[in-house]
């Protein structure tokens, strides 16, 4: 089945949103008599790891590392859906066995100490170390909301502030009804954020709800219309003025490269603003997006710092750093007072 420059090719569709060259390929692996090398199997254990099957994934690798106990990558993913699956200290011993084999297996090593460290790497993690300092959060505007699970780890360290979680894509709708109709002091909107109330185009496929992105222009090449589509578009000013949110503010951004425009909505809250988390990239996600470095230069024009990160993540093709999430403060806040360690 082993066809690199095919599998690759697979995986990088799955980074960018479009799963279905994966899918097909996961799926000719199963429905074909089973491979007996250690690459191919080693491949099709990748490819169910990207598409979110660690159950499969892990299969997959356990026969690779069968017919070939030193392969190292399969030891270093076979930890990777260890993890996904919660069983840690096995995913660890996976990492480790990698090391062992390869003591310059640099994705091997970087996942090892992730696992070891993973606690301080949780957005929970980083939330509660501001929080510690004395950071004020009384309003949270969860831009890229999905099914709300950000805001509800949120409020277990600011149980008291108001929750507004903003949703381009439809397909959550159900969900964050549910989660706003439990949670005392939660709402939300069906709406891309945005520079300007409106519409905006907006790209997602159905089948990986956890992608999407907003367009100004309607995206090339996309336009399927089961996957582009116009939604509404908010300003995040105008929303907060609307459901009566008070400051000091949090703005949260999962939004795929789309984060300056929703900025520029918001520019009439930031000086309020207390907390700016923005998942950030290292590579171009969007036609518009900024990459993590130009992001931190765009937001100390903005009078904002980074404090800290959490959920690093890193490509399957290469194990090179994907995205992370950073914590941003304004730049007059007490920590940057002190430059010593």
């Amino acid at each position: 089945m082993s066809d690199i420059p095919l599998v690759e090719e697979a995986l990088a569709r799955v980074a960018t949103g479009d799963p279905s060259a994966a899918q097909a390929l996961l799926e000719a692996g199963l429905s074909a008599p089973a491979p007996n090398t250690a690459n191919a199997l080693y491949d099709l254990g990748r490819l169910a790891l990207a598409l979110e099957q660690p159950v499969v994934a892990l299969g997959f690798l356990d026969r690779a590392l069968e017919c070939d106990s030193q392969l190292s990558p399969a030891h270093v993913d076979r930890g990777r859906t260890l993890h996904r699956l919660g069983r840690g200290r096995e995913a660890i011993q996976a990492m480790c066995r990698a090391v062992a084999i390869d003591p310059d297996a640099h994705a091997a090593l970087n996942r090892l100490r992730w696992l070891l460290d993973e606690g301080r790497l949780r957005t929970t993690s980083a939330l509660s170390r501001l929080a510690q300092r004395g950071l004020p959060v009384a309003s949270v505007l969860d831009v890229g909301a999905s099914d709300g699970q950000w805001s509800l780890a949120a409020r277990r360290i600011w149980p008291d502030a108001r929750y507004h979680l903003v949703e381009a894509f439809d397909h959550w709708r159900a969900p964050l009804e549910a989660t706003c109709s439990a949670q005392p002091g939660f709402s939300h909107v069906i709406a891309a954020a945005g520079n300007s109330d409106g519409e905006v185009w907006f790209y997602n496929d159905p089948d990986a709800p956890y992608g999407g992105a907003a367009f100004q222009d309607q995206p090339d090449g996309k336009e399927q219309p089961q996957k582009s589509w116009k939604v509404p578009q908010v300003a995040l000013a105008t929303e907060a003025e609307r459901v009566g949110l008070k400051p000091p503010f949090l703005i949260k951004l999962d939004t795929h490269g789309f984060e300056v425009p929703i900025l520029e909505g918001a520019e009439a809250l930031l000086s309020q603003t207390n907390l700016v988390v923005i998942e950030v990239y290292v590579f171009h996600v969007h036609p518009q997006a900024l990459l993590f470095h130009e992001i931190c230069a765009w937001m100390a024009e903005k009078g904002f710092r980074p404090i800290d990160l959490s959920e690093p993540l890193w490509r399957p093709r290469d194990e090179a750093l994907w995205q992370f999430d950073l914590f941003f403060v304004p730049a007059d806040r007490q920590e940057f007072a002190c430059n010593a360690y």
